[in-house]
């Protein structure tokens, strides 16, 4: 069940308006975000601050700079998704610039799991490094750097997530989310913090910041869903524009074979084209594999590495479509759903569970978690939930029944014994039951703002644009057109899944896409709602406005 709701805004806040020409539905977007003047604007689009902000701000730099200067051969621990991939990237490519042999280490999803690991810390000895750097973990790793202290080994830790009471006793610790830390801005990912250390080394150094690397910081912002504000939205602004003329040979074949070479690469473009793309080698293969498509200098392995991925992408795919209809049949085989959705399944790999559990969570709204098996009687199990349901919280009460856990409010995972899942199921149900009541649970739709077809003009669309960067914080404008008519529809797809629609309203007309619900278009609707976003195309030279819609139903237009 969808639920739309426009967003309110104080009858004070819409009468202040903003000056310089802001087109007044998108005056009324911005004030529902908070923007209702014009100082507030300009703080947004151009904020007074430097960015991005000196790394010497960040508690540890210097003791992590201290020790940096005086290593030769580095090991880089990353992760393996784009976060991870392209910290370790960013780490890499700065530390050759000084002479400091780099050596990557990214683990197997399943062999390893998320981390630094004893086998990181054993291979990287074995290769002769002094010094190990993580990317995107080692917050929690105490064990595995005592392991390390033990061989010899120095660890700076460069982490993002919430650390524990008790921190490892590294070199130094990187991280905003540190109690008292005094940085401007918590909300780096783990390729911005990568980028940080870089950037401090290159001040110490005296030399200018390379704005190649601006590129890998905008993939693992993107990716990694944290807010585009700030200084990552100064981030991912400047790597979007380095993306869309890069140099590199893998991100240039991986671009050709996603149909991406005559568009400009926007944040949307990252997220659902290039990220998943990336991702694949890690789920359905090794991380390695994008790294080195990243790094690359040889066109002809990028071309290799690229085909490879698209091709495990696709595979991913289509796993992912049997997998979360398999998962599907069984809930809803269920005599009714229950609160916390937990499923086995044969179909469901390590790779693709936290898709599969992505989906149940967005179809059922309702906490999910869906479990592969690994050796033994061990089963791997990702988990993702709706806003009203702190997932890593559960997993903590339920720690007595896991063999490890970890990761964040919406998205974590663990893994567990078999024999424990009964009971696990059992608590976790009561947990969702206590948090969620009798909520009904429904897909809210928070939209910006209603607006006729002649509101979207030109000077509208380029005053939207300055917006952008677009994701997360920053989400998007959604929009809500009553009483449209339908002059045209074709089905497209493959399957004929999806609908184009022409829209028109008075003498305005406007393309609209909707995606896999053609089904659910009746034939004989005359007038219809639509709640959508905006999209720009450009093609054979020509520039093309439609509407991406998010939901539709019948409208009460009179004509």
């Amino acid at each position: 069940m969808t639920k739309w709701k426009l967003k309110e805004v104080t009858e004070r806040d819409s009468d202040l308006g903003l000056v310089g020409g802001v087109p007044p539905p998108l005056d009324r977007v911005l004030a529902a975000r908070g923007i209702d003047t014009e100082q507030q604007l300009r703080l947004f689009l151009n904020p007074p601050q430097r960015l991005p902000y000196c790394p010497m701000r960040l508690s540890g730099m210097e003791d992590a700079l201290c020790r940096l200067r005086q290593a030769t051969r580095v090991g880089v621990v990353g992760d393996f998704d784009v976060d991870g991939i392209s910290g370790t990237a960013i780490m890499v490519e700065g530390l050759a610039d000084f002479g400091i042999e780099a050596i990557p280490y990214l683990p197997h999803r399943v062999a390893e799991g998320h981390g630094l690991s004893d086998e990181a810390v054993h291979f990287l000895s074995d290769n002769g490094v002094e010094l190990i750097l993580t990317v995107d973990c080692g917050v929690s790793s105490i064990r595995e750097v005592e392991l390390a202290g033990s061989l010899g080994i120095d660890v700076i830790i460069t982490d993002h997530h919430v650390p524990p009471a008790v921190l490892p006793r590294a070199a130094a610790n990187i991280n905003p989310a540190m109690p008292g830390s005094e940085y401007p801005f918590p909300h780096l990912c783990g390729a911005g913090l990568a980028y940080k250390l870089v950037q401090g080394l290159y001040q110490l150094m005296g030399r200018p910041m390379p704005r190649h690397l601006l590129e890998m910081v905008t993939l693992g912002t993107i990716a990694d869903m944290v807010p585009l504000l700030d200084e990552n939205r100064y981030l991912v602004k400047e790597g979007l524009a380095q993306l869309s003329q890069t140099r590199r040979p893998g991100l240039k074949a991986l671009f050709r074979l996603a149909r991406l070479e005559e568009k400009p690469i926007t944040a949307e473009i990252v997220a659902f084209q290039i990220a998943p793309r990336l991702n694949a080698a890690g789920r359905m293969g090794h991380a390695m594999d994008s790294l080195r498509l990243l790094t690359t200098e040889n066109p002809d392995e990028a071309e290799t590495l690229a085909a490879k991925l698209e091709e495990q992408n696709r595979d991913r795919q289509q796993l992912t479509r049997r997998a979360f209809d398999s998962a599907r049949s069984r809930v809803e085989s269920l005599t009714e759903i229950p609160p916390f959705i937990l499923v086995e399944d044969p179909a469901i790999t390590p790779g693709i569970a936290g898709l599969v559990a992505g989906q149940l969570a967005r179809k059922y709204m309702r906490p999910a978690v869906a479990l592969a098996q690994l050796d033994g009687d061990t089963l791997l199990a990702s988990g993702r939930s709706i806003p009203q349901f702190n997932l890593v919280q559960a997993f903590d009460a339920c720690a007595d029944l896991l063999e490890r856990h970890g990761g964040h409010a919406q998205a974590a995972g663990f893994t567990i014994h078999s024999k424990n899942l009964g009971e696990l199921r059992n608590r976790l149900a009561a947990l969702a039951q206590d948090a969620l009541g009798q909520q009904e649970m429904e897909t809210l739709l928070e939209i910006d703002a209603e607006v006729s077809l002649s509101d979207l003009t030109s000077h509208f669309l380029k005053a939207m644009a300055e917006l952008e960067p677009f994701g997360v914080g920053n989400p998007r404008p959604l929009f809500l057109s009553r009483n449209l008519r339908p002059v045209n529809q074709w089905p497209i797809g493959n399957a004929e899944q999806h609908l184009k629609l022409m829209v028109s309203e008075g003498s305005q007309q406007f393309p609209a896409l909707i995606f896999n619900r053609a089904k659910e278009w009746a034939e004989q609707t005359a007038f219809v709602d639509l709640v959508f976003t905006l999209s720009e195309d450009t093609w054979q030279g020509r520039r093309q406005v439609s509407l991406m819609v998010e939901d539709f139903q019948p409208g009460g237009g009179t004509g």
